[in-house]
């Protein structure tokens, strides 16, 4: 099991069986009100996928009309052996339209060796385009195999640390291996110095937004600011797998002020990822009942501000999705309010009422773009992060209710 179910604290998740919302999985199963939530990378609509969606596009109907996904997935994985570039990408773009809509473990894990060597090839070089479709689909591929393998992991982020941490790779190639190395280590490892190490390098990479000793936040570029957003948001990923005592120390150390000088920084994702990142260490403040679980007044009244930004130079769109997201952490502080809403796919429906399990839709749903209603019913380890019933009880009373009907 992934050790994130060892804690005893609620994830703010929750699914039940119903007759109604029975659908394919495309976008009308999703209800959302806008009234209760809005979740920042979701509603902007953007995702992981935005600098290789418009190319994959052919590459999936060609997939997902194909009646053989193996043949599809052994063809894709050697052309990953090709010295052509061009050949690689093709081949990446195919591996990670498969494994997104699909869910084929079996297939993937014997052939998991293969797979590992090659797309740790992939990501060495060091290649901007081939680098960012590599990590999206080293993430996919932890995905479909939804397993603890420590020693996977090692093999992935001895790959993705050293361009991570070189600051003469664009910070673009950057962004896209600070978030696979957070989502890889959120599945495959159970070590949790391992762990606490990356939030280490992690946080050696964003607090160059910190605030400065005049109160002051520093001028980046834009793509510096999407790089510390992004390990930021992976950073939190990895918080929420903390035994107790570790997030104890964290919200100690973080919460009163590092991470909401965050949200003082002029580029909207970095300070919607900072106002996100500080709800979710102070609900798991609140719940393992920590003594730093109360917010400081400064910290409210920098909420409040942000929640009725009404700066010109901002966009509409900026400004409205700023005032949003932090009315509604606000509102968390002051009313004890969480954000609701809820995922309709097959017969099931997915509610959503903490900011954790937020945090969860949006980094999965991300990754996985329209397949995420196929992997919510038929991944175990996805149903298992959204405490959904066991599929294997699930499977037994469809079959029940089939006889019943016969």
């Amino acid at each position: 099991m992934p050790k994130f179910t060892k804690k005893d604290r609620p994830r703010g998740t929750r699914s039940k069986t119903t007759k109604t919302g029975i659908g394919s999985g495309g976008d009308d199963d999703m209800v959302v009100d806008d009234a209760l939530s809005v979740c920042s990378n979701v509603s902007d609509g953007t995702s992981i996928y935005d600098d290789t969606e418009a190319a994959a596009a052919t590459t999936s109907e060609v997939i997902l009309s194909s009646d053989n996904p193996e043949e599809k997935l052994d063809s894709a994985i050697e052309g990953l052996r090709n010295k052509d570039l061009k050949t690689r990408e093709s081949s990446l773009r195919s591996l990670q339209v498969i494994f997104s809509q699909k869910f084929i473990p079996e297939l993937v894990s014997d052939r998991s060796e293969s797979l590992t060597e090659q797309l740790i090839a992939c990501l060495k070089k060091g290649n901007e385009s081939e680098g960012k479709l590599a990590a999206i689909v080293a993430t996919l591929f932890y995905i479909q195999l939804g397993e603890p393998n420590d020693e996977g992991f090692q093999q992935f982020r001895d790959a993705l640390l050293p361009v991570l941490r070189d600051e003469t790779k664009s910070a673009s190639l950057r962004r896209s291996y600070a978030q696979a190395v957070g989502m890889i280590c959120f599945i495959a490892s159970e070590d949790i110095s391992s762990t606490v190490d990356l939030m280490k390098t992690l946080e050696a990479i964003f607090s160059k937004s910190y605030l400065l000793n005049d109160g002051t936040s520093p001028i980046l570029t834009h793509d510096v600011q999407e790089l510390h957003a992004a390990a930021l948001a992976s950073w939190c990923f990895l918080l929420s797998t903390m035994p107790n005592n570790h997030a104890h120390d964290l919200v100690r150390l973080y919460a009163p002020e590092k991470i909401p000088g965050l949200i003082e920084s002029s580029d909207a994702d970095l300070r919607n990822q900072a106002g996100e990142t500080i709800a979710v260490l102070y609900e798991i403040a609140q719940e393992i009942n920590s003594i730093f679980a109360e917010p400081p007044e400064s910290l409210l009244t920098t909420l409040d501000k942000k929640a009725t930004d009404s700066v010109k130079y901002k966009g509409k769109k900026e400004k409205r999705l700023q005032r949003a997201t932090f009315r509604e952490i606000f509102n968390f502080f002051a009313e004890g309010t969480s954000p609701q809403f809820t995922i309709k796919f097959a017969r099931e429906v997915l509610e959503i009422s903490s900011w954790t399990g937020r945090l969860y839709y949006n980094g999965f749903s991300g990754l996985l773009g329209t397949g995420m209603n196929v992997h919510l019913k038929e991944n175990s380890f996805l149903r298992s992060v959204f405490n959904l019933d066991d599929l294997e009880a699930e499977e037994s009373q469809k079959a029940k209710g089939n006889r019943f009907e016969r």
